[in-house]
């Protein structure tokens, strides 16, 4: 059976009519920027500038790790912190949500009421997703997961080995992720369900680029045919990561995908791989606002991961904490962003995108 035919099936029958419908618009709608993505967003703008139905927050910026890859190793400020009921707050304000990315710049499951969050999200049949790296899924967490039955979690996995694994994600254990992936998908086996749905996330850089192809007998090790990877390079060149980034040789694909077939691994490329990015006007991630933990809200996460938090925090669509998201998003700094966008002129939010071509107009 087809594997988006067996997830619906799936969804219907463990999650309901309602998650399974706001899982089906936001595909449709928005997760592969296709024919109607373009339509409603961008072509037929302003006529669908409704209230967001996607969303991500971050709940926290602690994070014990030193990743090289992530800006958060750089960062010079104090961790911050979102509470239950800021989180309340924000996700009042959206009765229509469909989607929820819970992941930022932080280790999300340092935030002590983040579990709390999640069955907050789940009582209202809204699909989440979340990436995490699994060093602090234990045993309790795993269980109370797979009883709030969370929609996806994409495992950030960064190497087939531990040597390589344990340069480029500082501070985590490659064995204690591994042994914490297979006792998360026994203890979802015993329940009998699928879901939390797992998925794996690799970034490609200079020092992992020559494991993409073992990374995949990993993973088909570790989840069988029922496994998929999303592969991606570093979305920005900052100074700090310039001497690792580098891009995806098609020849790389070419050799993944043919592992792919011969595994039944299912392979996904993430929008900043293509070389040849679309033009700025037919950008629709602005319908997806991304909130800090300050309660700053900016137009998408395209910003992220470039370590330039101030002027991301400069040039904010407002503070949620402050103001009305209503307000906000009715604002004279989101109008302008969204006519400019539609024009194929750039934002000076946006002068950084890692997936619309910035350099030239419509």
């Amino acid at each position: 059976m087809d594997y988006r035919v067996k997830k619906i099936i799936n969804m219907l029958r463990y999650k309901g009519i309602k998650c399974t419908y706001n899982y089906l618009w936001y595909q449709i709608l928005y997760a592969h920027q296709g024919f109607w993505a373009k339509l409603l967003w961008t072509r037929l703008y302003p006529l669908f500038v409704h209230s967001p139905r996607l969303l991500e927050i971050e709940v926290t910026t602690h994070c014990p790790l030193k990743c090289v890859i992530c800006e958060h190793t750089y960062w010079r400020e104090e961790p911050r912190e979102m509470s239950f009921e800021q989180f309340k707050q924000i996700v009042d304000q959206f009765p229509k949500l469909k989607w929820i990315g819970l992941t930022g710049i932080g280790e999300s499951f340092m935030n002590k009421d983040f579990l709390k969050m999640l069955k907050y999200i789940k009582s209202k049949r809204i699909y989440v997703e979340l990436y995490d790296n699994f060093s602090f899924i234990d045993k309790s967490v795993a269980e109370a997961l797979v009883k709030l039955s969370i929609d996806k979690i994409f495992i950030s996995i960064d190497a087939a080995t531990k040597v390589t694994y344990e340069k480029i994600r500082v501070g985590a254990n490659f064995d204690k992720v591994l042994e914490n992936i297979k006792r998360f998908l026994s203890i979802r086996k015993e329940r009998g369900i699928p879901y939390p749905e797992l998925s794996y996330h690799y970034i490609i850089n200079r020092l992992n680029i020559d494991e993409v192809i073992p990374f995949v007998d990993l993973v088909h090790s570790l989840t069988g045919k029922e496994s998929s990877i999303i592969f991606t390079r570093l979305l920005h060149y900052y100074p700090e990561i310039k001497d690792i980034a580098v891009d995806i040789p098609p020849e790389l694909i070419m050799r993944v995908m043919n592992k792919s077939k011969e595994t039944g691994v299912r392979i996904g490329w993430n929008a900043d791989v293509p070389l040849q990015k679309p033009p700025a006007s037919e950008c629709s991630y602005w319908i997806m606002p991304f909130i800090f933990a300050s309660g700053d809200v900016i137009p998408c996460c395209a910003g992220n991961e470039a370590n330039k938090r101030d002027l991301q925090r400069k040039y904010r669509m407002g503070n949620i904490f402050e103001d009305k998201f209503a307000d906000i998003w009715n604002s004279k700094n989101y109008n302008i962003l969204r006519q400019f966008l539609h024009k194929g002129k750039i934002p000076v939010q946006c002068q950084d995108c890692c997936v619309f071509d910035t350099k030239r107009n419509k």
